[in-house]
């Protein structure tokens, strides 16, 4: 009898084929949707677990007022804390270190073709440099990092290449800094607000030629790489207790590492997978309208079979388990065209705009999962059936001698 039944509802459907098609694109839309959207969640994911976890050994130190470090991003002028020879001492002494890294700060006059500006610079350790810089989102327009034994040269932030001057500055210009002559050996990719290690509008030096070109070492932030990942969030928090002893104040410093980073990243992630997957759902719930709709249709229009079927001998469960499988066939079909649709979809946006979601130079591969495909596929069935009960309760409730009468 489930055959039957099974048989009757598609050729009812074959029979209804304009009207049952806008249907089922409704359906396949809004999955569509949902497994795109998923799809480049996922990618998200991945591709900042896999870019940053290289650093999971790194802890980021710097003041407490991020707003006023180099490396918390933007910095409009005034006066900055900083750490001193004695906060590098006593964090030396902390076991599982590996090693430390000072990174100084300071301003500079920069002069290029005869147009000067004063520009943010950086010195650190040219290897850290490239390590820390050269992340893939976080790495060269064009050029070369600094290398330990390079004198006079720098890498330039891509706003001040290409923004602070009238030319732009390319990678072997000289510039002039503090009247000292510097050759550039790289360009940043452009980074944008929102990243802890912006780069747009620093000029970043080996600390050799920061101290003499400056004469001063003003320690803005501390890199520091652990020996055992596991222990660097207990390391943090000696670090912070060390350095706040030595300035009398509980806040003074702020130590971070790239798994708390991480774990941050992951819950905004989080949050625009919630917000992107609620906007798939209102395409779900006009869909499921449409279901609705269609099948109400089909109800009145088949109003003078329903009674015959019911004279002949029909129980309310067959009529009833009739349009209950009409529904189910239109969003699972909607719904298998939807996962396709949604993975050739997804595929082409994030091979057309991978970078805009995560930042320049980062390549974005959406990740369709199975769990993604088999939740599409309920999400697609289980729309289908709540649509449907309602109009098929009201075909299996009809009385047969109204019905046949019915014209």
């Amino acid at each position: 009898m489930l055959v039957d039944n099974f048989n009757i509802a598609f050729k009812n459907i074959k029979e209804r084929k304009s009207r049952v098609f806008l249907t089922f694109l409704g359906i396949a839309i809004g999955i569509m949707a949902i497994v795109a959207l998923m799809a480049i969640g996922e990618g998200m994911q991945q591709a900042v677990v896999g870019e940053l976890s290289s650093l999971s050994d790194t802890v980021i130190v710097t003041t407490a007022d991020i707003s006023a470090s180099p490396m918390g991003g933007g910095i409009s002028g005034g006066l900055y804390s900083s750490f001193t020879q004695r906060d590098i001492d006593d964090i030396g002494r902390i076991n599982g270190i590996e090693s430390i890294d000072p990174i100084l700060f300071g301003f500079v006059t920069v002069e290029f073709n005869d147009e000067i500006q004063q520009v943010k610079i950086l010195g650190m350790d040219p290897d850290r440099m490239s390590e820390i810089f050269g992340i893939e989102f976080l790495g060269l327009e064009d050029g070369e990092f600094i290398k330990e034994g390079d004198q006079n040269r720098c890498v330039v932030g891509y706003n001040v290449a290409h923004e602070y001057y009238d030319s732009d500055i390319h990678v072997g210009s000289k510039i002039i800094l503090n009247e000292k002559n510097f050759y550039v050996n790289g360009i940043y990719q452009k980074q944008g607000a929102g990243f802890s290690t912006e780069t747009d509008d620093y000029i970043h030096l080996s600390k050799r030629d920061f101290e003499k070109l400056t004469g001063e070492k003003n320690i803005s932030g501390i890199l520091i790489k652990v020996e055992n990942v596991g222990e660097a969030e207990s390391i943090a928090e000696e670090i912070e207790f060390a350095i706040n002893e030595n300035h009398g104040t509980d806040d003074y410093a702020n130590a971070i590492t790239m798994n708390s980073i991480l774990e941050s990243v992951q819950q905004i992630i989080g949050i625009i997978q919630i917000v992107l997957l609620g906007i798939a759902a209102i395409a779900l719930v006009v869909a499921s309208i449409g279901i609705m709709n269609t099948m109400l249709t089909s109800v009145m229009e088949r109003t003078h079979e329903i009674g015959i079927m019911k004279a002949i001998g029909a129980r309310n469960t067959d009529v009833l388990s009739i349009f209950l499988m009409e529904g189910l066939i239109i969003s699972l079909i909607g719904g298998i065209f939807g996962i396709i649709f949604g993975i050739i979809g997804a595929n082409s946006l994030g091979a057309a705009s991978g970078s805009s979601f995560m930042g320049p130079g980062i390549s974005l591969e959406p990740v369709v999962t199975i769990s993604s495909i088999i939740l599409s596929l309920g999400v697609a069935i289980l729309v289908g059936i709540i649509s449907s009960i309602y109009p098929a309760r009201k075909a299996a409730k009809m009385s047969p001698i109204e019905a046949v009468r019915y014209e």
